[in-house]
């Protein structure tokens, strides 16, 4: 019997969840900090608030990561010159290093998957993991 594809969505999801949990454990990071250092782009500052939002934080709560991501070394940050309460954070060498590592790792699981698929098999797959995620994002749930 054919399994449904929710349920097979779901269990990759698990396997990505453990894989992430694997990387996170080794690096020493909350699930929050690690969004916040693959979300950031090296050489490039963003403003504190709009990193919490992609972390998919409150700003108090986003706040309160980012303080922990300066004091380990992964962050820097400045002031803005036009609003003192604002912060702009950029990955510091140590947060590049964390997500190289991170990216490396992604690479590696990827390469793995498509050692396994033909180059056609490996674009529809794409396809059809971009037409579940439009499909499940356009539904509002």
């Amino acid at each position: 019997m054919k399994q449904s594809i929710v349920n097979l969505i779901f269990q990759l999801k698990s396997v990505c969840l453990s894989k992430e949990e694997n990387i996170r454990e080794e690096l020493g990071l909350s699930p929050a900090e690690f969004r916040g250092i693959i979300t950031l782009v090296p050489d490039s500052e963003v403003n504190g608030s709009i990193l919490s939002r992609k972390m998919g934080l409150s700003v108090s709560r986003g706040s309160r990561v980012i303080d922990k991501l300066i004091e380990n070394g992964y962050l820097k940050y400045s002031r803005s010159s036009e609003d003192k309460r604002a912060i702009t954070v950029s990955l510091t060498d140590k947060g590049i290093s964390v997500q190289r590592r991170i990216n490396q790792i992604f690479d590696e699981c990827e390469k793995s998957i498509m050692k396994k698929m033909s180059s056609d098999e490996i674009e529809i797959f794409r396809n059809s993991l971009s037409k579940i995620g439009e499909s499940l994002l356009g539904s509002g749930k």
